[in-house]
């Protein structure tokens, strides 16, 4: 049987069609649930090749993406056909990914591997590639929530608040300046997405970013400066942000935190998330 591997910039509705059944097959297949980041797969900015799709006899039968926050690293997620493993695929895609990284000057990737996959797992331990952290998935659930008070308040970010932010992201995330400038111009072509300062006596002392699809929202990019760390104001701004959220109409709230960050686990538990399933992260480089 003839393999085709097509690169692609940006995807049609049919290719996000083709690979939403792809998901859906191999999470059905293997009891897992997939990490594609379908909001990017649909936003793709068309001006790089992210996108890695094979077939067979026209036919999906493989699929990687590329999720490209800042030049240190690519993160990787794919997956093959149940009935089509073992044949290469998944390598050849790989290979497609590995090139549009050296192209752009990307040294290394970072694979997303479901917690529960062993073929996922079995496969980064063949190529050599690094096992770094892993990172819960968590929805909220009933019962949790916390009550809000008139401590700190939060508000939707201005113009003017661009260099705050990169400095609550840079102290909030221990992260280098020059990363959270080039996350912070690839996010901003993102119309779902919205970040929200917290203020406490007219300071900005933390933020967090809400990306609402359909009827669901996922938290992400939440931090408190560590100046101002361990004086409740985070679960305060979970609290707010949860209550905005719900009155807004959606009905279902998830984020992600680092299985090894038992502090914010901690938190988010106390404000009604629930551990969902788990990804693990491996980094291989190029």
């Amino acid at each position: 049987m003839t393999y085709e591997i097509v690169a692609k910039q940006t995807l049609t509705a049919e290719e996000l069609a083709q690979i939403n059944e792809l998901v859906r097959l191999c999470n059905e297949h293997d009891g897992i649930d997939l990490k594609i980041n379908p909001d990017m797969l649909r936003n793709r900015s068309g001006k790089h090749t992210e996108d890695f799709l094979c077939y067979a006899d026209g036919k999906l039968v493989g699929f990687l993406g590329l999720y490209v926050f800042h030049r240190k690293e690519a993160e990787a997620s794919g997956m093959v056909h149940p009935d089509y493993r073992r044949k290469g695929i998944f390598s050849s895609l790989q290979r497609a990914a590995e090139e549009a990284c050296k192209q752009r000057e990307i040294p290394s990737l970072l694979f997303i591997v479901q917690h529960n996959s062993q073929s996922g797992a079995a496969y980064m331990q063949q190529i050599g590639a690094t096992y770094e952290h892993s990172e819960h998935w968590m929805d909220l659930g009933e019962g949790g929530r916390q009550t809000c008070n008139d401590t700190l308040r939060i508000r939707p970010e201005t113009a003017d608040d661009y260099e705050t932010l990169i400095q609550l992201n840079v102290h909030g995330f221990q992260m280098e300046e020059q990363q959270v400038r080039e996350m912070a111009e690839m996010m901003a072509s993102d119309l779902n997405s919205r970040t929200y300062l917290v203020i406490v006596e007219e300071e900005a002392v933390g933020k967090i970013s809400v990306s609402r699809k359909d009827a669901k929202a996922f938290i992400y990019g939440f931090c408190v400066h560590p100046d101002h760390q361990g004086k409740g104001y985070g679960r305060q701004a979970l609290a707010q942000t949860i209550r905005l959220i719900e009155e807004e109409g959606y009905k279902h709230v998830s984020l992600e935190v680092a299985c090894e960050n038992s502090k914010a686990l901690g938190l988010y538990e106390s404000c009604g998330f629930v551990v969902k399933s788990a990804n693990d992260y491996y980094r291989l480089n190029l």
